[in-house]
């Protein structure tokens, strides 16, 4: 089969019933790498290939998995079946190797929904944002419930050093990536819906076709939560008929936050289910966005059943993932921090937090993602830095695309009133440095490679 062939979970099995092999292409992906250690871990001969040697790479080859560093037909002998992610193309000798042996090519999704079948309950976290940090708090709560999920995330989990808990045999909780209809894969037991705001115009083109690509997540599963504070996301749950529980703050819910207070960013407050008390929260993670993140994995837990104070203190007790306004080091008396945020939407809420926890000047250096979100939220980009007090535009990470637009952090520096640009990431390592003082902050965003300036400080 070539590379548009989809495969259902129950395809998936069946195939490797007789050939109990799998070559992961691209295995040191956050989720590529995870999907291996699973297949291992359920007998299968695995193995894979990436361009370049990692932490991940490392502890894959820890557990027993062959890692090759770089793509080589003959890394493929002895192997049958083979899964790839979204970077790899038919040009990839190892996928032109499958195809020309006529050798089963899956896509990574595909296969994701397939390994969620090895769990009795699996739990799927969807939404435009929070996925990563959300799924982790879901782990973290059904970790002190006793049920010992695996988790499968798309950031690494600080407390386990890996995108990736092992975990028991019973319960599965996993990111679940809408781009390029990924998450219809999937078929999760429970199906969470965070929110759903657009993104990815580049696939879905309107605001219409993503709320559909989220209807049909839901409808998929028998249950579904949803955060109805999210117009996006309660539009989604529109005529859903298997078992639902809605989460909200401003709105009539079955799960609600009562008594909410903030201290520091950081929030407390009353979880009710149906109008009554379930348990108090006190979130070690900043921001508005987390009471929702909290709700949807309190309402996840309440509808398989999970103790309730158990999971109250593994969601007040998780303490966030990587690349999340993730704490780095401090500078010259300033403290600096590493997120991923590359939507509108994203940057405010984490600018929110940053603002409360900074007492100085706050500083950001944004690396905008793609240029066609670039175009797409223009006008949004400029309204998003008001948190800070100057925000340094690098140059734009082009992942899939080419410049065509006329999009360029050089405009978006000159249309945000706030809003500099400095050069390549020497230059803004540099101007940073000269500008931070005690009491200052400095948070580096964005979800391309922008990361590369804490080496230069």
């Amino acid at each position: 089969m070539g590379r548009f062939s989809y495969y259902s979970p129950e395809a998936i099995g069946q195939l490797l019933k007789k050939e109990r092999n799998v070559y992961f292409i691209g295995i040191g992906g956050v989720s590529m790498s995870s999907l291996a250690e699973i297949s291992h871990n359920a007998g299968y001969k695995v193995a894979g290939s990436d361009r370049t040697p990692s932490a991940i790479t490392s502890a894959l080859e820890n557990a027993g998995i062959t890692v090759y560093k770089g793509h080589d037909a003959k890394n493929c002998e002895g192997y049958t079946v083979f899964v790839y992610n979204a970077a790899i193309h038919e040009d990839n000798p190892e996928y032109a190797y499958a195809k020309e042996n006529g050798y089963p090519l899956i896509r990574r999704a595909d296969y994701l929904g397939y390994a969620a079948t090895f769990y009795k309950t699996s739990i799927g976290v969807a939404g435009t944002h929070g996925k990563s940090t959300s799924t982790a708090m879901l782990g973290e709560a059904l970790n002190e419930a006793g049920l010992d999920p695996a988790v499968l995330n798309g950031a690494v989990m600080p407390k386990y050093g890996s995108p990736y808990k092992k975990g028991g045999k019973n319960c599965i909780c996993f990111e679940a990536c809408e781009y390029t209809d990924s998450f219809l894969s999937f078929y999760p037991t429970v199906a969470v819906v965070l929110n759903a705001e657009f993104d990815h115009a580049d696939y879905f083109k309107t605001r219409e076709r993503y709320i559909e690509s989220f209807k049909k997540y839901i409808n998929q599963s028998p249950c579904a939560v949803v955060n109805i504070d999210s117009d996006g996301a309660e539009k989604a749950a529109e005529g859903y008929t298997g078992r639902l529980i809605t989460c909200a703050v401003k709105k009539p819910a079955d799960v609600t936050a009562e008594n909410l207070t903030f201290k520091d960013s950081f929030a407390g407050f009353d979880v009710t289910y149906k109008g009554s008390f379930y348990a108090h929260v006190s979130l070690s993670v900043g921001g508005m966005h987390n009471v929702y993140n909290a709700l949807c994995c309190a309402a996840a837990c309440i509808m398989i059943g999970a103790d309730p104070e158990k999971c109250a203190y593994g969601i007040s007790s998780f303490s966030g993932v990587a690349r999340r306004f993730e704490y780095k080091f401090t500078y010259n008396g300033a403290d600096v921090y590493d997120d991923y945020a590359h939507h509108p939407d994203e940057i405010k809420a984490t600018l929110s937090v940053a603002r409360q926890r900074v007492k100085g000047r706050l500083y950001v250096a944004f690396q905008p993602h793609t240029y066609t979100r670039t175009r797409d939220f223009y006008g949004d980009f400029l309204d998003s830095f008001k948190d800070c007090d100057e925000v340094i535009f690098c140059d734009i990470y082009a992942a899939r695309e080419t410049d065509t637009l006329g999009m360029s952090a050089q405009k978006l520096a000159s249309d945000v009133p706030n809003g500099t640009y400095k050069g390549g990431f020497d230059e803004v390592a540099a101007y940073l440095k000269s500008v931070l003082e005690k009491d200052d902050g400095a948070v580096i965003m964005g979800a391309g490679d922008v990361v590369r300036i804490f080496a230069k400080f």
